[in-house]
Formats: C-alpha cells, structure tokens, sequence
C-alpha cells in the first residue's frame, strides 16, 4: 500500500514538473525605460497563454549586441526607432509594431532648487550633471544629439567635459540624481513618472525641435521559435488595454 502511495506520488511529481518544462518560453529583449509595462504585459501574455516570458533588459545598443551573438529570443524593443533602422541589414529584425514615443527631457532634483532653466546650464560649472554615453543607450545618443541640435558639437563636447558621471542607461542616470551625486541630466521622461522616482525628481520639457519624440517600436526576430505568442504580445500592444498600460507609465502616443 505505501509502495503505491510513494509510487503515485513520484509519478504526480514526474507529470507536474513536465508540464512547467513543456511550456513556451519567450524572450524579450527591452530597453531599461520600457521594463515596466512590458513587465505587465507579460503577466498577462503569460496568463493567457500558459507560457513564460523572460525579460533582458539593459541598453538598446547591449541588448542587439546580445541579440546578434546568441541569435536566441522572440521580441526587441529598443528606446529609440534608429536601433531598428539601422540593423535592419542583419537581417534578425522581423515584423514590427508602434506602441509609443519616447521624450527626452531636462531632470533636476524635486523642487528644481538650484533653478536650472535650460540647456545652457549644463556647461556650467555651478551644475554638477551626469549624461548617458551615447555608445550604450538610446538616451545616451538622444543626448548627444539633443546639445548638437541646440548649438553644434563644440557645444556638446563642452558639455561632456563638464559632466561629473557617465551612465549607461535611463536608471543609472536617475540613481545618480537620487543619491546626490549629480543635479541635473537629461533622460527619457517617462521614467519620471516611475513610483520610486517620482518623489525626488521633477523635469523641465526640452523643446521638440531639438529633443523629438522618438518612436518605439517592438520587433519580432526572424529566429523566434514562439511567433504566435510573439505576436499576440505585440498586438495586445496596440489594443486599448496595451496602450492604457503604456500610459500610466508616462509613454506618449
């Protein structure tokens, strides 16, 4: 009788454990500024399809570099239209969807206490600001682009030996505000919206002709070995449901 007992169990054991092994796994690569809607999404897309999403979030130049060398995965979202434009000659970026625009803006600690008015501010040395370098993230190179379109490289190059800190992503540059290493920054203004952000720091909007609003899309790679669940993620989305979680993030549409 405990024979049959232990037995059952073994195999109850044996038929649960193969059913989470059989389930699809997904990956999604996602730009730092996105993770949490995506992360709420996926829960969701989960739900629905009994599947598991994994999520690699880093900066958009690291996360196609990881993309392009394992040749694994299923969904890329990168902060900025341009990471997908420009690789599209690799040939690993497949059908895609518009889910949104980033913005980068001016951010300054909560209150705006030293009174920072513009671009201007940061080649002054009465600002301590930290920047994100151009070669790693997608605000990096808005950045670098933001200060070029205001004055001309010169200008640019000023303001980068000004800087007391160089990040590599939307949180690094956040962290460095929070914890008093810096003043000001320019970063993707939806992470100001972000609960643990919110408290400590308020931005000044960058007009649109130097910092436009970028696009963001997410693609599907050609490599994908659950493009049906791919694909639902992608146009749940776009759905209402989608876009209201977007929204509450601070992503424009």
């Amino acid at each position: 009788m405990q024979y049959r007992i232990i037995l059952s169990f073994i195999l109850t054991f044996l038929f649960i454990n193969n059913l989470f092994a059989q389930k699809p796994t997904l990956i999604f690569y996602c730009g730092i500024t996105m993770v949490k809607p995506i992360t709420e999404m996926a829960k969701i897309i989960e739900k629905k399809h009994n599947c598991i999403i994994k999520i690699s979030q880093g900066g958009s130049k690291d996360l196609y570099d990881s993309i392009k060398y394992s040749k694994k995965g299923d969904l890329y979202l990168p902060g900025s239209q341009s990471y997908r434009t420009n690789n599209l000659k690799d040939g690993l970026l497949g059908d895609f969807v518009e889910i949104g625009f980033n913005k980068a803006a001016i951010f300054v600690k909560k209150g705006n206490p030293l009174k920072v008015s513009s671009l201007n501010d940061f080649s002054s040395e009465e600002y301590a600001s930290v920047l994100c370098d151009p070669e790693s993230g997608s605000v990096g190179k808005m950045t670098k682009n933001i200060f070029i379109n205001f004055k001309d490289i010169h200008f640019y190059e000023e303001v980068l030996d000004n800087t007391v800190e160089i990040g590599t992503d939307s949180r690094n540059l956040n962290k460095a505000l929070i914890d008093n290493r810096a003043d000001i920054s320019i970063n993707w203004r939806a992470t100001s919206f972000w609960e643990e952000n919110k408290k400590y720091i308020d931005i000044i909007e960058i007009d649109d002709k130097y910092a436009p609003k970028k696009r963001l899309i997410i693609s599907l790679l050609k490599f994908s070995k659950n493009k049906e669940i791919a694909k639902d993620f992608m146009n749940f989305a776009i759905s209402k449901e989608g876009q209201e979680i977007m929204k509450k993030y601070g992503f424009l549409r």
